[in-house]
């Protein structure tokens, strides 16, 4: 038996129908807001709190392995409220908590291996939904681009150790705007604002990086369809990614879009 935690976005229901295709056996521990989950047999709902709960069904259901899977928002720590079991690690989950959403993966990780719970890659049913080509579609990226993606790359890479910084929005070689906790769709909303507020005439790329010492087995960087709509919208005119460590979902349709639109993904 396999457990799932799973959190908002589409990557969960991928990794669901992949292992309904293996007929291997899952139970899911559903903490999305509005539990879109519930329909699938052995689904429970769990606030992030419920750390106790989470272990017993685990343990009752004899399942050593598990994948997180999905987004799950930072709360807001002063109104949260922890069963026993989340209270007992609590000062250990706040040190983490202060430090990042990263740290408090980590910290999870490390408390689920102390339970004998191993934690898996969350591409290990599905590996097809890693980006390892090097571009989709032909869209000639220029000198200045490169230079621009380059220098949004060491933005992530010197941002990581405050674990913030995830993607990055470059216009010219000028960092339009730096992902904080609010996601990158919000973040390429942004820096259109941004664009606009300062008549910049050149379409800006969006620049989305694992930061430095992530844990690519819980929070790989995803690239979806609305991404990419959202960057159409906002004057982006493409994605750079880092290659193998980037998911990519909807591939096909992603790739009539961008064909559409002279949009380019590259990976570097």
């Amino acid at each position: 038996m396999i457990g799932l935690i799973v959190g908002e976005s589409s990557l969960p229901r991928f990794v669901i129908n992949k292992l309904l295709k293996k007929n291997l056996k899952f139970l899911i521990l559903d903490l999305t807001k509005f539990n879109i989950y519930k329909k699938y047999e052995n689904s429970y709902n769990l606030k992030i709190t419920e750390l106790g709960k989470a272990l017993s069904i685990l343990k009752k259901n004899n399942c050593k392995n598990i994948i997180f899977v999905g987004k799950v928002k930072r709360p807001e720590i002063s109104l949260l409220k922890f069963d026993r079991k989340a209270l007992f690690y609590l000062s250990r989950l706040y040190s983490a908590f202060k430090k990042g959403d990263g740290n408090i993966l980590k910290e999870i990780i490390k408390i689920f291996k102390e339970h004998r719970i191993k934690v898996l890659n969350s591409m290990k049913f599905t590996p097809e939904l890693i980006f390892k080509d090097r571009a989709i579609n032909k869209v000639k990226v220029n000198n200045n681009d490169q230079r621009s993606i380059f220098k949004a790359a060491s933005v992530i890479k010197s941002l990581s150790r405050f674990d913030i910084g995830q993607s990055v929005v470059i216009n010219n070689g000028y960092v339009l705007a730096i992902e904080g906790p609010e996601g990158t769709d919000e973040t390429i909303k942004r820096s259109f604002q941004l664009s606009n507020k300062y008549k910049l005439k050149n379409k800006s790329i969006l620049v989305k990086f694992p930061k430095t010492n992530q844990d690519l087995r819980v929070d790989l960087p995803t690239i979806g369809l609305d991404t990419v709509k959202n960057c159409i919208k906002a004057n982006i005119k493409g994605i750079a990614v880092k290659r193998s460590q980037n998911i990519i979902l909807n591939k096909d349709k992603i790739i009539n879009l961008t064909k559409k639109n002279n949009f380019f993904i590259i990976s570097i």
